[in-house]
């Protein structure tokens, strides 16, 4: 056990465990974009950044180990400039569609951008043209990428399936599928991803997040049961007709799902939930 401190507060570090793991557990508030906890640290978003009393830098608390009586400092006028200043880089590129976009209400960007207080933009950038691919099921808008590498990382350690990798190119830089790789359209790549860039296609543009609740369940497709809510809405405009599901969602920092569970949910509109 590692004896260290975070804010003052007396803290242990099990072997393996990082700074953001422990503080985690102790209920300790990082803020992060990138960090996926089924996966490697990710470590692209710098978010997640802490002072350390040993350190003249800012560290990231995702993927450094701490030592012994190290004291960690969580917040700070500096770490909030700093993370504020992260956030305004963010939004250089990303265009204002949350009145349209399907992760508006659920969206971390968004949240983050509200958090660190960005109301006005310092930095600019040169427009790129930005394509929107259809992959089937799938769809993927490069304009609200954020390249946080949580699709790459989820289809990479967790399906097993490496389908998807970044293309880089600086301001061109956007994530492809990998050619001759095969996709199976488990959908694990819209559930982590943070922003509206991987979005399923047959629910864009269909409702805003804020009017669907969702119903916990147990996936019907197979023996392994596993769970999922079904986020659903009433089918009339005087919200007392039947309630439709309209897709389907997992715990996705600890669960997956497959293409079936999260995508074969259309049978259960037949029936009145």
């Amino acid at each position: 056990m590692i004896k260290f401190f975070i804010d003052n507060r007396a803290v242990s570090a099990n072997k393996g465990e990082s700074i953001l793991d422990v503080a985690r557990r102790e209920n300790i508030y990082i803020p992060t974009m990138c960090h996926l906890t089924k996966v490697k640290p990710i470590a692209s978003c710098r978010i997640c950044s802490v002072e350390a009393d040993n350190s003249d830098g800012l560290i990231l608390s995702c993927n450094t180990p701490p030592i012994e009586g190290v004291k960690i400092t969580t917040n700070s006028d500096k770490l909030y400039k700093y993370r504020q200043n992260i956030m305004k880089l963010y939004d250089v590129n990303h265009p204002l569609q949350c009145g349209v976009c399907d992760k508006s209400g659920e969206c971390n960007l968004q949240n983050k951008t509200l958090e660190f207080g960005v109301d006005a933009q310092n930095f600019s950038a040169r427009e790129h043209r930005r394509a929107t691919k259809n992959w089937g099921v799938i769809s993927y808008d490069e304009s609200l990428c954020i390249l946080c590498e949580k699709c790459v990382s989820t289809c990479n350690e967790v399906t097993g399936y490496n389908a998807l990798e970044i293309k880089y190119g600086g301001y061109n830089s956007h994530i492809k599928r990998k050619s001759g790789a095969h996709c199976v359209d488990c959908g694990e790549c819209v559930s982590v991803c943070p922003v509206g860039a991987m979005h399923s296609t047959d629910f864009k543009y269909t409702t805003n997040t804020w009017e669907l609740t969702n119903v916990k369940a147990a996936c019907a497709h197979c023996s392994s049961a596993c769970n999922l809510e079904y986020e659903v809405k009433r089918s009339s405009i005087d919200n007392i007709g039947e309630r439709e599901i309209y897709r389907v969602h997992n715990e996705m920092e600890f669960n997956s799902l497959c293409g079936a569970g999260r995508y074969g949910y259309d049978f259960e509109n037949r029936g009145v939930i």
